[in-house]
């Protein structure tokens, strides 16, 4: 699957991308906002997560972001995946020489009307980290709700951080498309 927006390639992960996902994560100022990723962030890491990517759960939808003009080249990663219980969980990171652009704005609202055309979900569930107020934002816009504040273990950190969770249905996505 591929989505196109104005400037962004939204497409399936490929084992060429693992060298640009491991410079891109091992950067601590973009990893340390992420739940699962550790730190420092290696090659084989990158190749252990895009092989595994391969194996969830089928309605997962995860993504290499690239810009539409250079489609090799992996600016970040955003995913809608089908966690333990079921819930669709929607994430996202972009290289930090990408920051202050837009990208990953322009990223979400398609992946997110893309989700949202899929019959089995529902609702969205998304979390960010309370010192990554852009990411917040980000998912604010889209019509994310918050549900409320908890503590979760940051790997990159090595230590529980306070996170506000959120939820968007697609009742709400469709009210904020009016």
């Amino acid at each position: 699957m591929e989505l196109e927006t104005r400037r962004l390639l939204l497409r399936p992960l490929s084992e060429d991308d693992a060298p640009a996902m491991s410079r891109a994560l091992n950067n601590f100022n973009v990893s340390h906002n992420l739940a699962r990723v550790k730190f420092p962030y290696k090659l084989e890491d990158a190749q252990a997560f895009i092989t595994s990517q391969r194996g969830f759960d089928p309605r997962s939808v995860v993504c290499a972001i690239t810009f539409r003009c250079a489609p090799d080249e992996l600016i970040g990663v955003i995913a809608c995946e089908v966690d333990d219980t079921g819930a669709f969980e929607f994430g996202y990171w972009l290289r930090e020489c990408c920051w202050g652009m837009r990208l990953m704005s322009e990223a979400a609202v398609a992946l997110v009307a893309h989700a949202f055309t899929q019959p089995e979900i529902t609702a969205l569930h998304s979390a960010y980290h309370l010192d990554n107020p852009n990411s917040g934002r980000i998912l604010r816009k889209l019509g994310f709700e918050e549900t409320h504040q908890e503590m979760n273990f940051s790997a990159t950190q090595g230590k529980q951080v306070a996170v506000t969770k959120l939820l968007l249905t697609h009742a709400r996505w469709l009210e904020v498309q009016k």
